[in-house]
């Protein structure tokens, strides 16, 4: 079972805009495939932009609480907040960026 750090399900709704917005007359049902590689491509750029913002340690801590089943939104919240890091802006950057690379054709078309 994969695990993500955002909600597959918020994903999916951003890269189902962003493929409406690209194919605007295609059913969304011919690009199928490309969704679930665009969700899975954003999750990994915004854990990957944020480990950028960790040291080894803290990024160690990070993979056990999204290893740990019991770990909920609070627990990453806390654990984001003990760290100083901005989670919700280093989430919204990195979907811009994916929006502008995916809508130009770039590494995520």
């Amino acid at each position: 079972m994969e695990s993500y750090l955002v909600d597959p399900a918020v994903l999916g709704e951003f890269v189902d805009a962003l493929i409406s917005e690209k194919y605007p007359d295609q059913p969304a049902s011919d690009h199928t495939s490309e969704k679930e590689d665009a969700v899975r491509a954003l999750d990994h750029q915004i854990l990957k932009a944020i480990l950028a913002n960790l040291t080894e340690e803290q990024g160690s801590e990070l993979n056990q609480l999204l290893d740990n089943e019991g770990s909920n939104e609070s627990t990453f919240e806390e654990f984001f907040k003990k760290h100083n890091i901005d989670l919700k802006k280093t989430i919204e950057d990195t979907m811009v960026k994916f929006r502008d690379d995916f809508l130009r054709g770039g590494e995520n078309a």
